[in-house]
């Protein structure tokens, strides 16, 4: 009879440990359910925002979702639109290296995201990119380096005037007065040739226009200078210099080519994810 009690309190023992087991159970599941939908939420206000050109508003909605499933699915997804939002060239707070770092989680998190191929190019993108960055920050030093004098075999009036013009115009750049430096060296450059280190002024305007401070730069002007450089004074002492330049500018050129063509096919893909589920 002992025995027969016993049993029966081990099953009841074991019935109510199974409850209890399966209602654990259903709540961790509801939970993850709740959590998932809510991140969905979550992700299509990022993309409202994002939309809106609200960068920083859609980060914090892409920030949220990471907090409600770390580890898992949809993180993927809010980690790669906050790469995108770091490389948009329309978000004041771009940030290359942070992009880069975002998309190489999702390598190294979720390698069987659906997002990992897009992910993958956008890295080899950014890479190269960052190290563009690195190299122009480098050569932007040279600017410092423009207000001594180059060597010359005259000390005339003329060639002093010409001096002067590339003088005033490093202090205007120093200041941050980009057009003011723009028209010293022009003048520079519209005085006949015993007059003026022209070498330098177009030099001197291939790099303001690269600047990236300056409220009109400009690429393809920057370019057209350094070439004109390259053509016109081939035994300069900023050729070397110049014909760097030019390289970097045309390969990041073609990045931010290949990067708006990226983007435009993220949003193809959208527009086909949203006529599926209408």
């Amino acid at each position: 009879m002992g025995r027969e009690r016993a049993r029966a309190w081990k099953y009841i023992y074991f019935c109510i440990a199974s409850l209890i087991f399966l209602s654990l159970f259903d709540c961790a599941v509801i939970r993850d359910l709740r959590n998932r939908n809510e991140a969905k939420e979550l992700l299509l206000r990022g993309q409202k925002l994002l939309a809106q050109r609200n960068y920083d508003g859609a980060l914090n909605e892409y920030r949220k979702v990471l907090l409600l499933s770390p580890q898992k699915p949809p993180e993927d997804e809010a980690l790669f639109s906050m790469g995108l939002i770091y490389a948009h060239f329309g978000n004041p707070k771009r940030d290359y290296e942070k992009s880069l770092n975002l998309f190489l989680k999702i390598l190294n998190d979720f390698p069987e995201s659906p997002l990992i191929e897009q992910s993958k190019i956008w890295v080899g993108i950014l890479q190269e990119k960052v190290e563009s960055d690195k190299k122009i920050g480098e050569l932007m030093e040279t600017i410092k380096e423009l207000e001594k004098p180059k060597q010359q075999g005259t000390r005339s009036e003329d060639y002093w005037e010409g001096r002067e013009h590339l003088n005033r115009s490093q202090k205007l750049l120093a200041q941050g007065n980009y057009e003011g430096a723009i028209v010293e060296n022009q003048k520079a450059l519209s005085l006949p040739d015993s007059k003026s280190s022209k070498d330098e002024a177009l030099f001197n305007l291939g790099l303001i226009y690269a600047h990236f401070e300056n409220p009109q730069k400009d690429i393809g002007k920057s370019l057209e200078y350094f070439k004109k450089l390259i053509k016109d004074f081939p035994k300069s002492s900023f050729i070397e210099q110049a014909k760097i330049w030019v390289g970097i500018l045309e390969e990041n050129e073609g990045l931010n080519h290949l990067i708006q063509k990226l983007r435009e096919v993220d949003i193809d893909i959208e527009k086909m994810k949203r006529k599926e589920k209408e």
